[in-house]
């Protein structure tokens, strides 16, 4: 159990955790509990930032938190609880991607038909179109980082989320997706370089 807070930074102590993890291992409702509490919001946030839909964003984290119950046992400490939870959640993310792309991989949808459609659209870097007020064009920029997310393969759309959003090192990052650490750097340079070249548009009117 030595290595159970050795990584992704838990936020309870060594004895603490091992503690917790012989209670989850007895079925203890009051762990389950205490578990939830303390990592729903992370598996929630990471769930929405890797699947763009609160709605898969809820049952996934509903799925976790099963899978830790169900799984518990399987658990060996060779990680931290934390780093595990983040696994889960990866593997039920991917599902979900593969399972959406499998039935809609013809329908494909561009960052402006997106923007057009929820009633907004890119920012014309000419001058010829008005330009929004401050907290509009940073609610568009949000919106059009999360669709361009959205667009990337889904490994380095996971290599971003862990590394630019919720903050992993690339140690970390590699320890969670079970990938070497230049693999991660190679996912999260291209993954960036997409998102630099998909928000080029608010970037060059930024400049003006």
């Amino acid at each position: 159990m030595g290595e159970l807070t050795g990584s992704v930074g838990s936020r309870i102590g060594l004895h603490e955790a091992e503690d917790l993890i012989v209670r989850l291992r007895e079925h203890d409702e009051q762990a389950f509990a205490e578990v939830f509490q303390l990592y729903k919001d992370l598996v929630y946030t990471l769930s929405v930032k890797l699947l763009s839909d609160k709605t898969e964003a809820m049952d996934i984290t509903q799925e976790v938190f099963l899978t830790l119950f169900r799984k518990i046992h399987c658990f060996r400490g060779e990680c931290s609880l934390k780093t595990w939870l983040y696994r889960v959640t990866l593997n039920q993310a991917a599902n979900r991607n593969r399972w959406w792309r499998r039935r809609f991989r013809n329908q494909t949808e561009s960052l402006s038909l997106k923007l057009k459609e929820d009633g907004h659209c890119v920012p014309d870097p000419a001058g010829n179109e008005p330009w929004p007020d401050r907290e509009v064009y940073a609610a568009e920029i949000h919106k059009a980082l999360q669709v361009a997310l959205n667009e990337l393969p889904f490994d380095q759309r996971a290599a971003v989320v862990l590394r630019d959003v919720q903050g992993l090192s690339y140690e970390e990052v590699a320890e969670v997706v079970g990938a070497e650490i230049g693999t991660v750097k190679s996912r999260i340079a291209r993954g960036r370089e997409r998102l630099k070249d998909r928000l080029k548009p608010y970037r060059e009117g930024a400049a003006l």
